[in-house]
């Protein structure tokens, strides 16, 4: 390959280091471009919760148990309290497995609470591993100054002033909500700014003995208006973050009373705790007009932004990076047309506004204005308060706390490169999943007798499931598709995929099924691997 045979990465966060640690997986290199110094980890209290799918991909990257045990300890409870502060009175508690105690019928691994200061540098750490990233940290991307058919040049000023370019075949931004990229591309990025927020991120060690409430990883406040701040477990073990539900008034840490409103939240003055960062931020749900501009790609922050109620806003930028590793590879190794570009904007896009409608939705129910006169009192009133408090809130944030549906349930309806069958769509639904390998899905999970999940067959390539051995599938390994045939055998893994052959992409999407291939196979390998045009990009 030639040095102009890469993906130029802007940006080293978490969607940034997972896209290059995947596209070194697939042995395609890149260059990551960051303003930070190093990748040691900066200290960011969010992007807390990995849900199954993002773990399901952490896997398929060799990750997954490293990022499971450095996060929450497994048999910590998970539940939410509402109540008047720490201290207070308690409204009402909606309990949470830990994750030790969730199942794996639906997925192969469990979602975990891992902040991103924490999992950020496993990442780094694995993306070195390839020997195929090339990192220039303190540097900034600062323009595209070249865009044509054959490939992308980028400025790029280091710490020192010295300027620089970098030409690669593709340029991906994934530099946040402020993407200097999208903004080089003229991309539009569509949407609302929702409200002010500031976090107050602490450590108290011993966090328990400072109130009468059990382990949990969400403290919800209430007042005589509603919920004013919630206190979230970062870590699970000594790091806490208050968020203060406000205005914009709020945003100048300089006239912020940090004492003020943790005595509030806790309900006592006497707490040791240690501040760490303050942080005012803006809660917004934006989306990039397009994911693409020729050869210029956005992924995470820079294509969408969503409230963090929910944490789908990280989520859905991981599997952004699962979206576009492969198609870019399937581009530099020659097998993948242009259409597969097409497909990861329509496909990713439709995605963040569908988990980005989820997260507003259950921002309305934390910012719903309520009236209570005594929900501070020790009395019949005040308890007849904090319980309708409590059964409000519970019933409308169910699909947060539980939101199984928004991690497994996603489809690509319109994608140029799936192959519909005319099959009904099962329902979607924030917290229920209903398994369906119908195209545009993703492959159901099954664990095979071998004690590995049908979700480790993919990665590598097209793979094709045969449920039935008498069905011929030698035109396809002759069509110009990378494909692995599998033959499975278990009946109640046949019944869940429903047809004798299930074409299963990369990224473990199902692209077709039917049972059997159809006349025109070549069509087929065409229309999935996106070679509508004259083929891939060598």
């Amino acid at each position: 390959m030639t040095a102009t045979d890469s993906v130029l990465i802007i940006g080293a966060g978490p969607v940034g280091l997972t896209l290059a640690l995947d596209l070194g997986l697939r042995g395609v290199p890149s260059t990551v471009v960051d303003r930070s110094p190093d990748l040691s980890g900066e200290f960011v209290p969010k992007a807390t919760v990995l849900n199954e799918r993002s773990m399901e991909y952490f896997r398929s990257l060799g990750i997954a148990g490293q990022v499971a045990e450095a996060g929450f300890p497994p048999d910590r409870p998970r539940d939410t309290y509402y109540c008047t502060s720490m201290n207070g009175f308690v409204c009402g508690r909606d309990p949470v497995p830990a994750y030790r105690e969730r199942g794996t019928e639906y997925s192969a691994e469990v979602l975990c609470s891992c902040p991103q200061y924490t999992f950020t540098p496993i990442l780094a750490a694995a993306a070195r591993k390839t020997g195929l990233v090339d990192f220039r940290l303190g540097s900034e991307f600062t323009a595209i100054t070249e865009h044509d058919r054959d490939a992308v040049t980028a400025a790029v000023r280091a710490r020192d002033g010295s300027r620089d370019t970098i030409r690669a075949r593709y340029l991906v931004g994934a530099d946040g909500v402020g993407s200097a990229v999208r903004r080089s591309a003229g991309i539009p990025f569509e949407g609302e700014d929702l409200d002010y927020s500031v976090s107050l991120t602490i450590r108290v060690e011993d966090f328990e003995r400072y109130h009468p409430m059990g382990p949990g990883e969400r403290y919800m406040f209430l007042d005589t208006t509603g919920v004013w701040g919630n206190l979230t477990a970062m870590d699970g073990r000594s790091i806490y973050r208050l968020t203060l539900i406000g205005a914009e008034s709020r945003l100048n840490p300089d006239e912020l009373d940090p004492a003020a409103h943790l005595e509030r939240a806790f309900g006592r003055a006497d707490v040791p705790w240690e501040l760490l960062k303050v942080v005012p931020w803006r809660r917004s749900r934006y989306t990039a007009r397009t994911f693409r501009s020729g050869r210029v790609l956005l992924a995470g922050d820079s294509a969408h932004s969503m409230s963090p109620t929910g944490g789908h806003g990280a989520n859905t930028g991981l599997l952004d990076a699962a979206g576009l590793g492969w198609v870019l590879a399937a581009r530099l190794h020659g097998w993948g047309g242009d259409t597969l570009l097409e497909a990861y904007s329509a496909e990713r896009r439709e995605v963040a506004l569908r988990n980005g409608a989820y997260s507003s939705a259950n921002y309305t129910v934390w910012s719903q204005p309520m009236r209570f006169e005594r929900i501070h009192e020790d009395s019949a009133e005040g308890e007849r308060e904090r319980a309708q408090a409590a059964t409000r809130l519970s019933g409308d944030l169910e699909q947060e706390w539980f939101s199984r549906g928004v991690a497994l349930g996603y489809r690509y309806r319109d994608s140029p490169v799936v192959l519909g069958d005319g099959s009904p769509e099962p329902p979607d639904h924030a917290s229920e999943y209903t398994p369906s390998a119908r195209p545009g899905h993703r492959a159901p999970h099954a664990w095979l007798p071998d004690g590995r999940s049908v979700l480790d067959l993919f990665g590598d390539g097209f793979t094709l499931l045969r449920f039935d051995t008498g069905v011929r599938t030698d035109a396809l390994l002759g069509s110009g598709l990378p494909v692995q045939v599998v033959d499975i055998g278990e009946e109640s893994i046949a019944a869940r995929y429903e047809r004798a052959l299930v074409l299963v992409r990369p990224d473990g999407i199902v692209a077709w099924r039917g049972d059997a291939l159809p006349p025109d196979t070549r069509a087929l390998a065409g229309t999935v691997r996106g070679a509508t045009d004259s083929g891939g990009d060598r």
